[in-house]
C-alpha cells in the first residue's frame, strides 16, 4: 500500500463523522442530565455493533483487521490492569473516589485501541511524530491563551512562556530522523515529569494519580511513542507490511 493510500484510507467515513457528532453531543448534554452519557456509548460502541452484526460494511479488509489487532490489545492492557486491581483490592487496598475507577477503565480503554489503531496505519516514526506535533500545538496555544488571561504577566512571559512547546517540536524532528534516540528521550521526560509529580503523589494516594484520566491522556500518548519508537525498525513499520515468510523445509 502506497503513502497516498494509506491516508485515503484515514479519512473518516459518514459513520465515523456521524458518530463523533454523537459522541461531542453526549459529553456536551452532560451539563444537563448525566444520562446523555449514553449517547456517548452510542456513539463509540454504535458503528463497531453495526459492523458485527453485518448491518454496517464501511470498512475494507485492512481497516478490520487493524480494528481487531486494536481491539485485542485493549483487551491485554485493560485485562492486565483489571487483574492488578483485583488483587490490590483483595488484599486491603482502598480508593477514595471509586466511581472514578470507572472513567478510568474507560479512558484506559479507548486510548489502548485509539492508539493501537494509530500505529496500525501510520507506524511509529510517523504516530509518534504527530503525536509530538499535537502536543506541541496544545501546549503552545494554551501558553498564549493563559498569559492574555485575565492575570496578564507581561510581554516578556508571553514571548518565553511559549517556548516551553519547543521540546515537543525538536523531539517531532528527532523521532522523523533517529526513532530509538527519540523514543530514549520520550521515556526520560515521562520519568522527569513523574519525579516532579512525586511530592503531589506523597500527598495523596499512589491509585488516586494512576487513575486519573488526565494521567492517562497525558502521560500515555508520550509513554506509549517512545516504547513503540525503541521497538520499530529502522522505517515505520505498518501493519500490512507484516508478511509471513513461508516455510521452505529446511
Amino acid at each position: 500500500m502506497s503513502e497516498q493510500e494509506a491516508k485515503e484510507r484515514w479519512r473518516p467515513t459518514r459513520t465515523s463523522l456521524v458518530a463523533g457528532v454523537i459522541v461531542i453531543a453526549g459529553f456536551l448534554l452532560t451539563e444537563v442530565n448525566w444520562w446523555f452519557f449514553l449517547l456517548v456509548a452510542a456513539g463509540t460502541f454504535g458503528p463497531g455493533i453495526l459492523r458485527e452484526i453485518g448491518w454496517l460494511r464501511d470498512k475494507d479488509e485492512f481497516q478490520r483487521q487493524a480494528a481487531y489487532r486494536a481491539g485485542y490489545h485493549a483487551f491485554l492492557i485493560v485485562g492486565l490492569v483489571a487483574f492488578i486491581l483485583v488483587a490490590f483490592f483483595r488484599t486491603g487496598g482502598t480508593v477514595e473516589h471509586p466511581h472514578r475507577l470507572v472513567t478510568f477503565f474507560l479512558s484506559l480503554l479507548w486510548f489502548t485501541w485509539f492508539f493501537s489503531s494509530l500505529l496500525a496505519y501510520w507506524g511509529a516514526q510517523k504516530t509518534a511524530t504527530r503525536v509530538l506535533i499535537a502536543f506541541g500545538c496544545v501546549w503552545l496555544v494554551f501558553t498564549i491563551i493563559s498569559n492574555l488571561g485575565p492575570e496578564w504577566t507581561g510581554w516578556l512571559a508571553l514571548l518565553l512562556h511559549p517556548l516551553l512547546a519547543a521540546p515537543f517540536f525538536v523531539l517531532a524532528w528527532i523521532s522523523r530522523r533517529w526513532p530509538r534516540v527519540a523514543g530514549v528521550l520520550l521515556l526520560i521526560a515521562v520519568a522527569g515529569f513523574i519525579v516532579l509529580e512525586l511530592p503531589h503523589i506523597a500527598r495523596t494516594s499512589v491509585l488516586e494519580v494512576i487513575t486519573d484520566s488526565v494521567f492517562i491522556l497525558f502521560f500515555g500518548p508520550l509513554f506509549t511513542s517512545g516504547v513503540a519508537l525503541l521497538l520499530a525498525g529502522k522505517k515505520s513499520e505498518r501493519l500490512e507490511d507484516v508478511q509471513e515468510v513461508p516455510m521452505t523445509g529446511e
